[in-house]
């Protein structure tokens, strides 16, 4: 990574010294800092390369380095049942499903990472060795991540939000495990309720948003590399439009849109993510600093790596034969077809926020909101099918209601973001199940609700608390 490179053996060196073991945050031994916060939190330029070391973090293998993106997707409708990932694809995962432990584990790695961090640099600010402004601006970052992790742990092994109700999510871990704590009632969380963990997202959001940089001095690559106003504000329209408020959904696209672009060549933020000006965060990976063979995007998607992951029939009836994105998304190989949007292997960037996603936000939002067949959803979804079927423009008279134009706006999520990590999301969020016949004629259909939406919680970490504490999704 060109920017992070400038900082990367210190980062190395602290995220060592923070991650002092290899267990989960909810086990009893899990990571603790020790005596090692003396040797990270004693020098600006030391707490500067953990702060990127923290992007090091995010990179976790088994989580949003690629993995995390993957579960959303197999369990759509746009990609083929893969039997590498088991029975996370088959909605029939079992509590010692060793997917779902390993991803739950990374990302509560991730998040400690990030409580590690925040608990340094508050001890540093208080004694004076970085600034009240430097604090404010570090600790926007490490929220930032979090936040995101919390999002996406949430929508896994959670159900969709429901206002007002109790509907379990995942356990809110807001401090570090340490030395002192590891073998006390500490990790034994209790789950957070989905509303409790979507005002615990919103709550890091805001002060993101509040404290973050627009842009990282100029540096086009840092600024899609790391946490910017920008990625608050998209990561904010999102949240909103999960929980069905979809004014607020509106407000947050309407701080983004304008300030990025979207690319004419569609591939762009896939095989150069750096120059695009689609691209509002993304995870970074280089050919020396990636999730591995057997963890990265490019090596499951791609199809002359892994090729673990095909695309389905349903994905392929989405494009008309004038929308370019189907040659450019969609590569047939060998007899099968595949992804095409990670090209390199081990070294593609894993997709979080895109510009194209927001004006997708934002056009759904405004036909929920305002319940009618609105203009300028239908000119927000023009934006996005003209760039790739310039004889396609979308009218008034196209929908007969305003359910007809939201099921189009939820299909061109579909074709532009596929891949991307929206798929079964998107279903499930908006009451819908999946249909019969994925991946083959006779598979059953799975109706909205299932309890087999949220994925279960590790065995070993309900049975280590107790499922008074850590209760375990119904079904499992």
């Amino acid at each position: 990574m060109k920017y992070i490179n400038k900082y990367i053996i210190s980062a190395f060196v602290s995220i060592a010294l923070l991650t002092s073991c290899e267990s989960d945050v909810l086990d009893d031994n899990p990571y603790y800092m020790g005596n090692s916060a003396d040797q990270i939190f004693v020098s600006a330029e030391k707490i500067k390369a953990a702060a990127v070391g923290m992007y090091d973090a995010l990179q976790n293998k088994e989580f949003l380095g690629g993995r995390a993106q993957i579960y959303v997707d197999v369990r759509g409708m746009d990609v083929n049942p893969a039997t590498y990932f088991g029975n996370i694809t088959t909605f029939q995962p079992t509590s010692s499903d060793a997917n779902t432990e390993l991803a739950w584990q990374g990302a509560y790695k991730t998040v400690n990472e990030c409580n590690l961090f925040l608990k340094g640099i508050e001890e540093a600010k208080s004694k004076k060795i970085i600034t009240d402004a430097e604090y404010n601006g570090y600790a926007a970052e490490a929220k930032f991540i979090r936040s995101v992790v919390y999002f996406y742990t949430l929508n896994l092994w959670g159900q969709m939000y429901v206002k007002e109700t109790k509907n379990l999510g995942v356990p809110l871990v807001l401090a570090p495990f340490d030395g002192g704590t590891a073998f006390t009632e500490a990790p034994k969380v209790k789950r957070s309720t989905v509303n409790e963990c979507y005002a615990q997202i919103i709550s890091d959001l805001e002060y993101a948003e509040a404290n973050l940089k627009s842009s990282w001095d100029g540096d086009a690559y840092a600024t899609r590399v790391r946490a910017t106003v920008g990625a608050a504000d998209a990561m904010l329209s999102r949240v909103y439009l999960y929980m069905g408020d979809n004014a607020k959904s509106v407000t947050y696209a309407d701080k983004v849109i304008g300030k990025y672009s979207l690319d004419a060549a569609l591939m762009k933020p896939f095989t150069t993510p750096e120059e695009s000006t689609d691209v509002i965060f993304f995870v970074a990976m280089n050919k020396d600093d990636n999730p591995n063979t057997n963890n990265a995007l490019g090596q499951h998607y791609g199809a002359k790596f892994r090729s673990d992951i095909t695309v389905s029939q349903a994905c392929l009836d989405l494009f008309s034969a004038a929308d370019t994105r189907k040659a450019s998304y969609i590569i047939s190989y060998k007899g099968s077809n595949y992804c095409n949007k990670y090209q390199n292997g081990s070294a593609d960037w894993a997709p979080v926020l895109r510009y194209a996603e927001v004006l997708l936000n934002k056009a759904e939002a405004l036909v929920k909101k305002n319940n009618t067949v609105d203009a300028n959803a239908i000119a927000l979804l023009n934006q996005i099918h003209g760039r790739c079927d310039a004889g396609k423009v979308y009218l008034a008279s196209d929908f007969a209601t305003p359910q007809a134009l939201l099921d189009e706006i939820l299909l061109e999520r579909r074709r532009e973001l596929a891949f991307e990590g929206h798929s079964s999301f998107d279903l499930f969020r908006n009451k819908l199940g999946i249909a019969a016949g994925r991946g083959g004629a006779t598979v059953a259909a799975i109706p909205y609700p299932s309890n087999y939406f949220a994925l279960p919680i590790p065995s070993k970490d309900v049975e280590k608390a107790g499922e008074a504490v850590l209760s375990q999704n119904p079904g499992y």
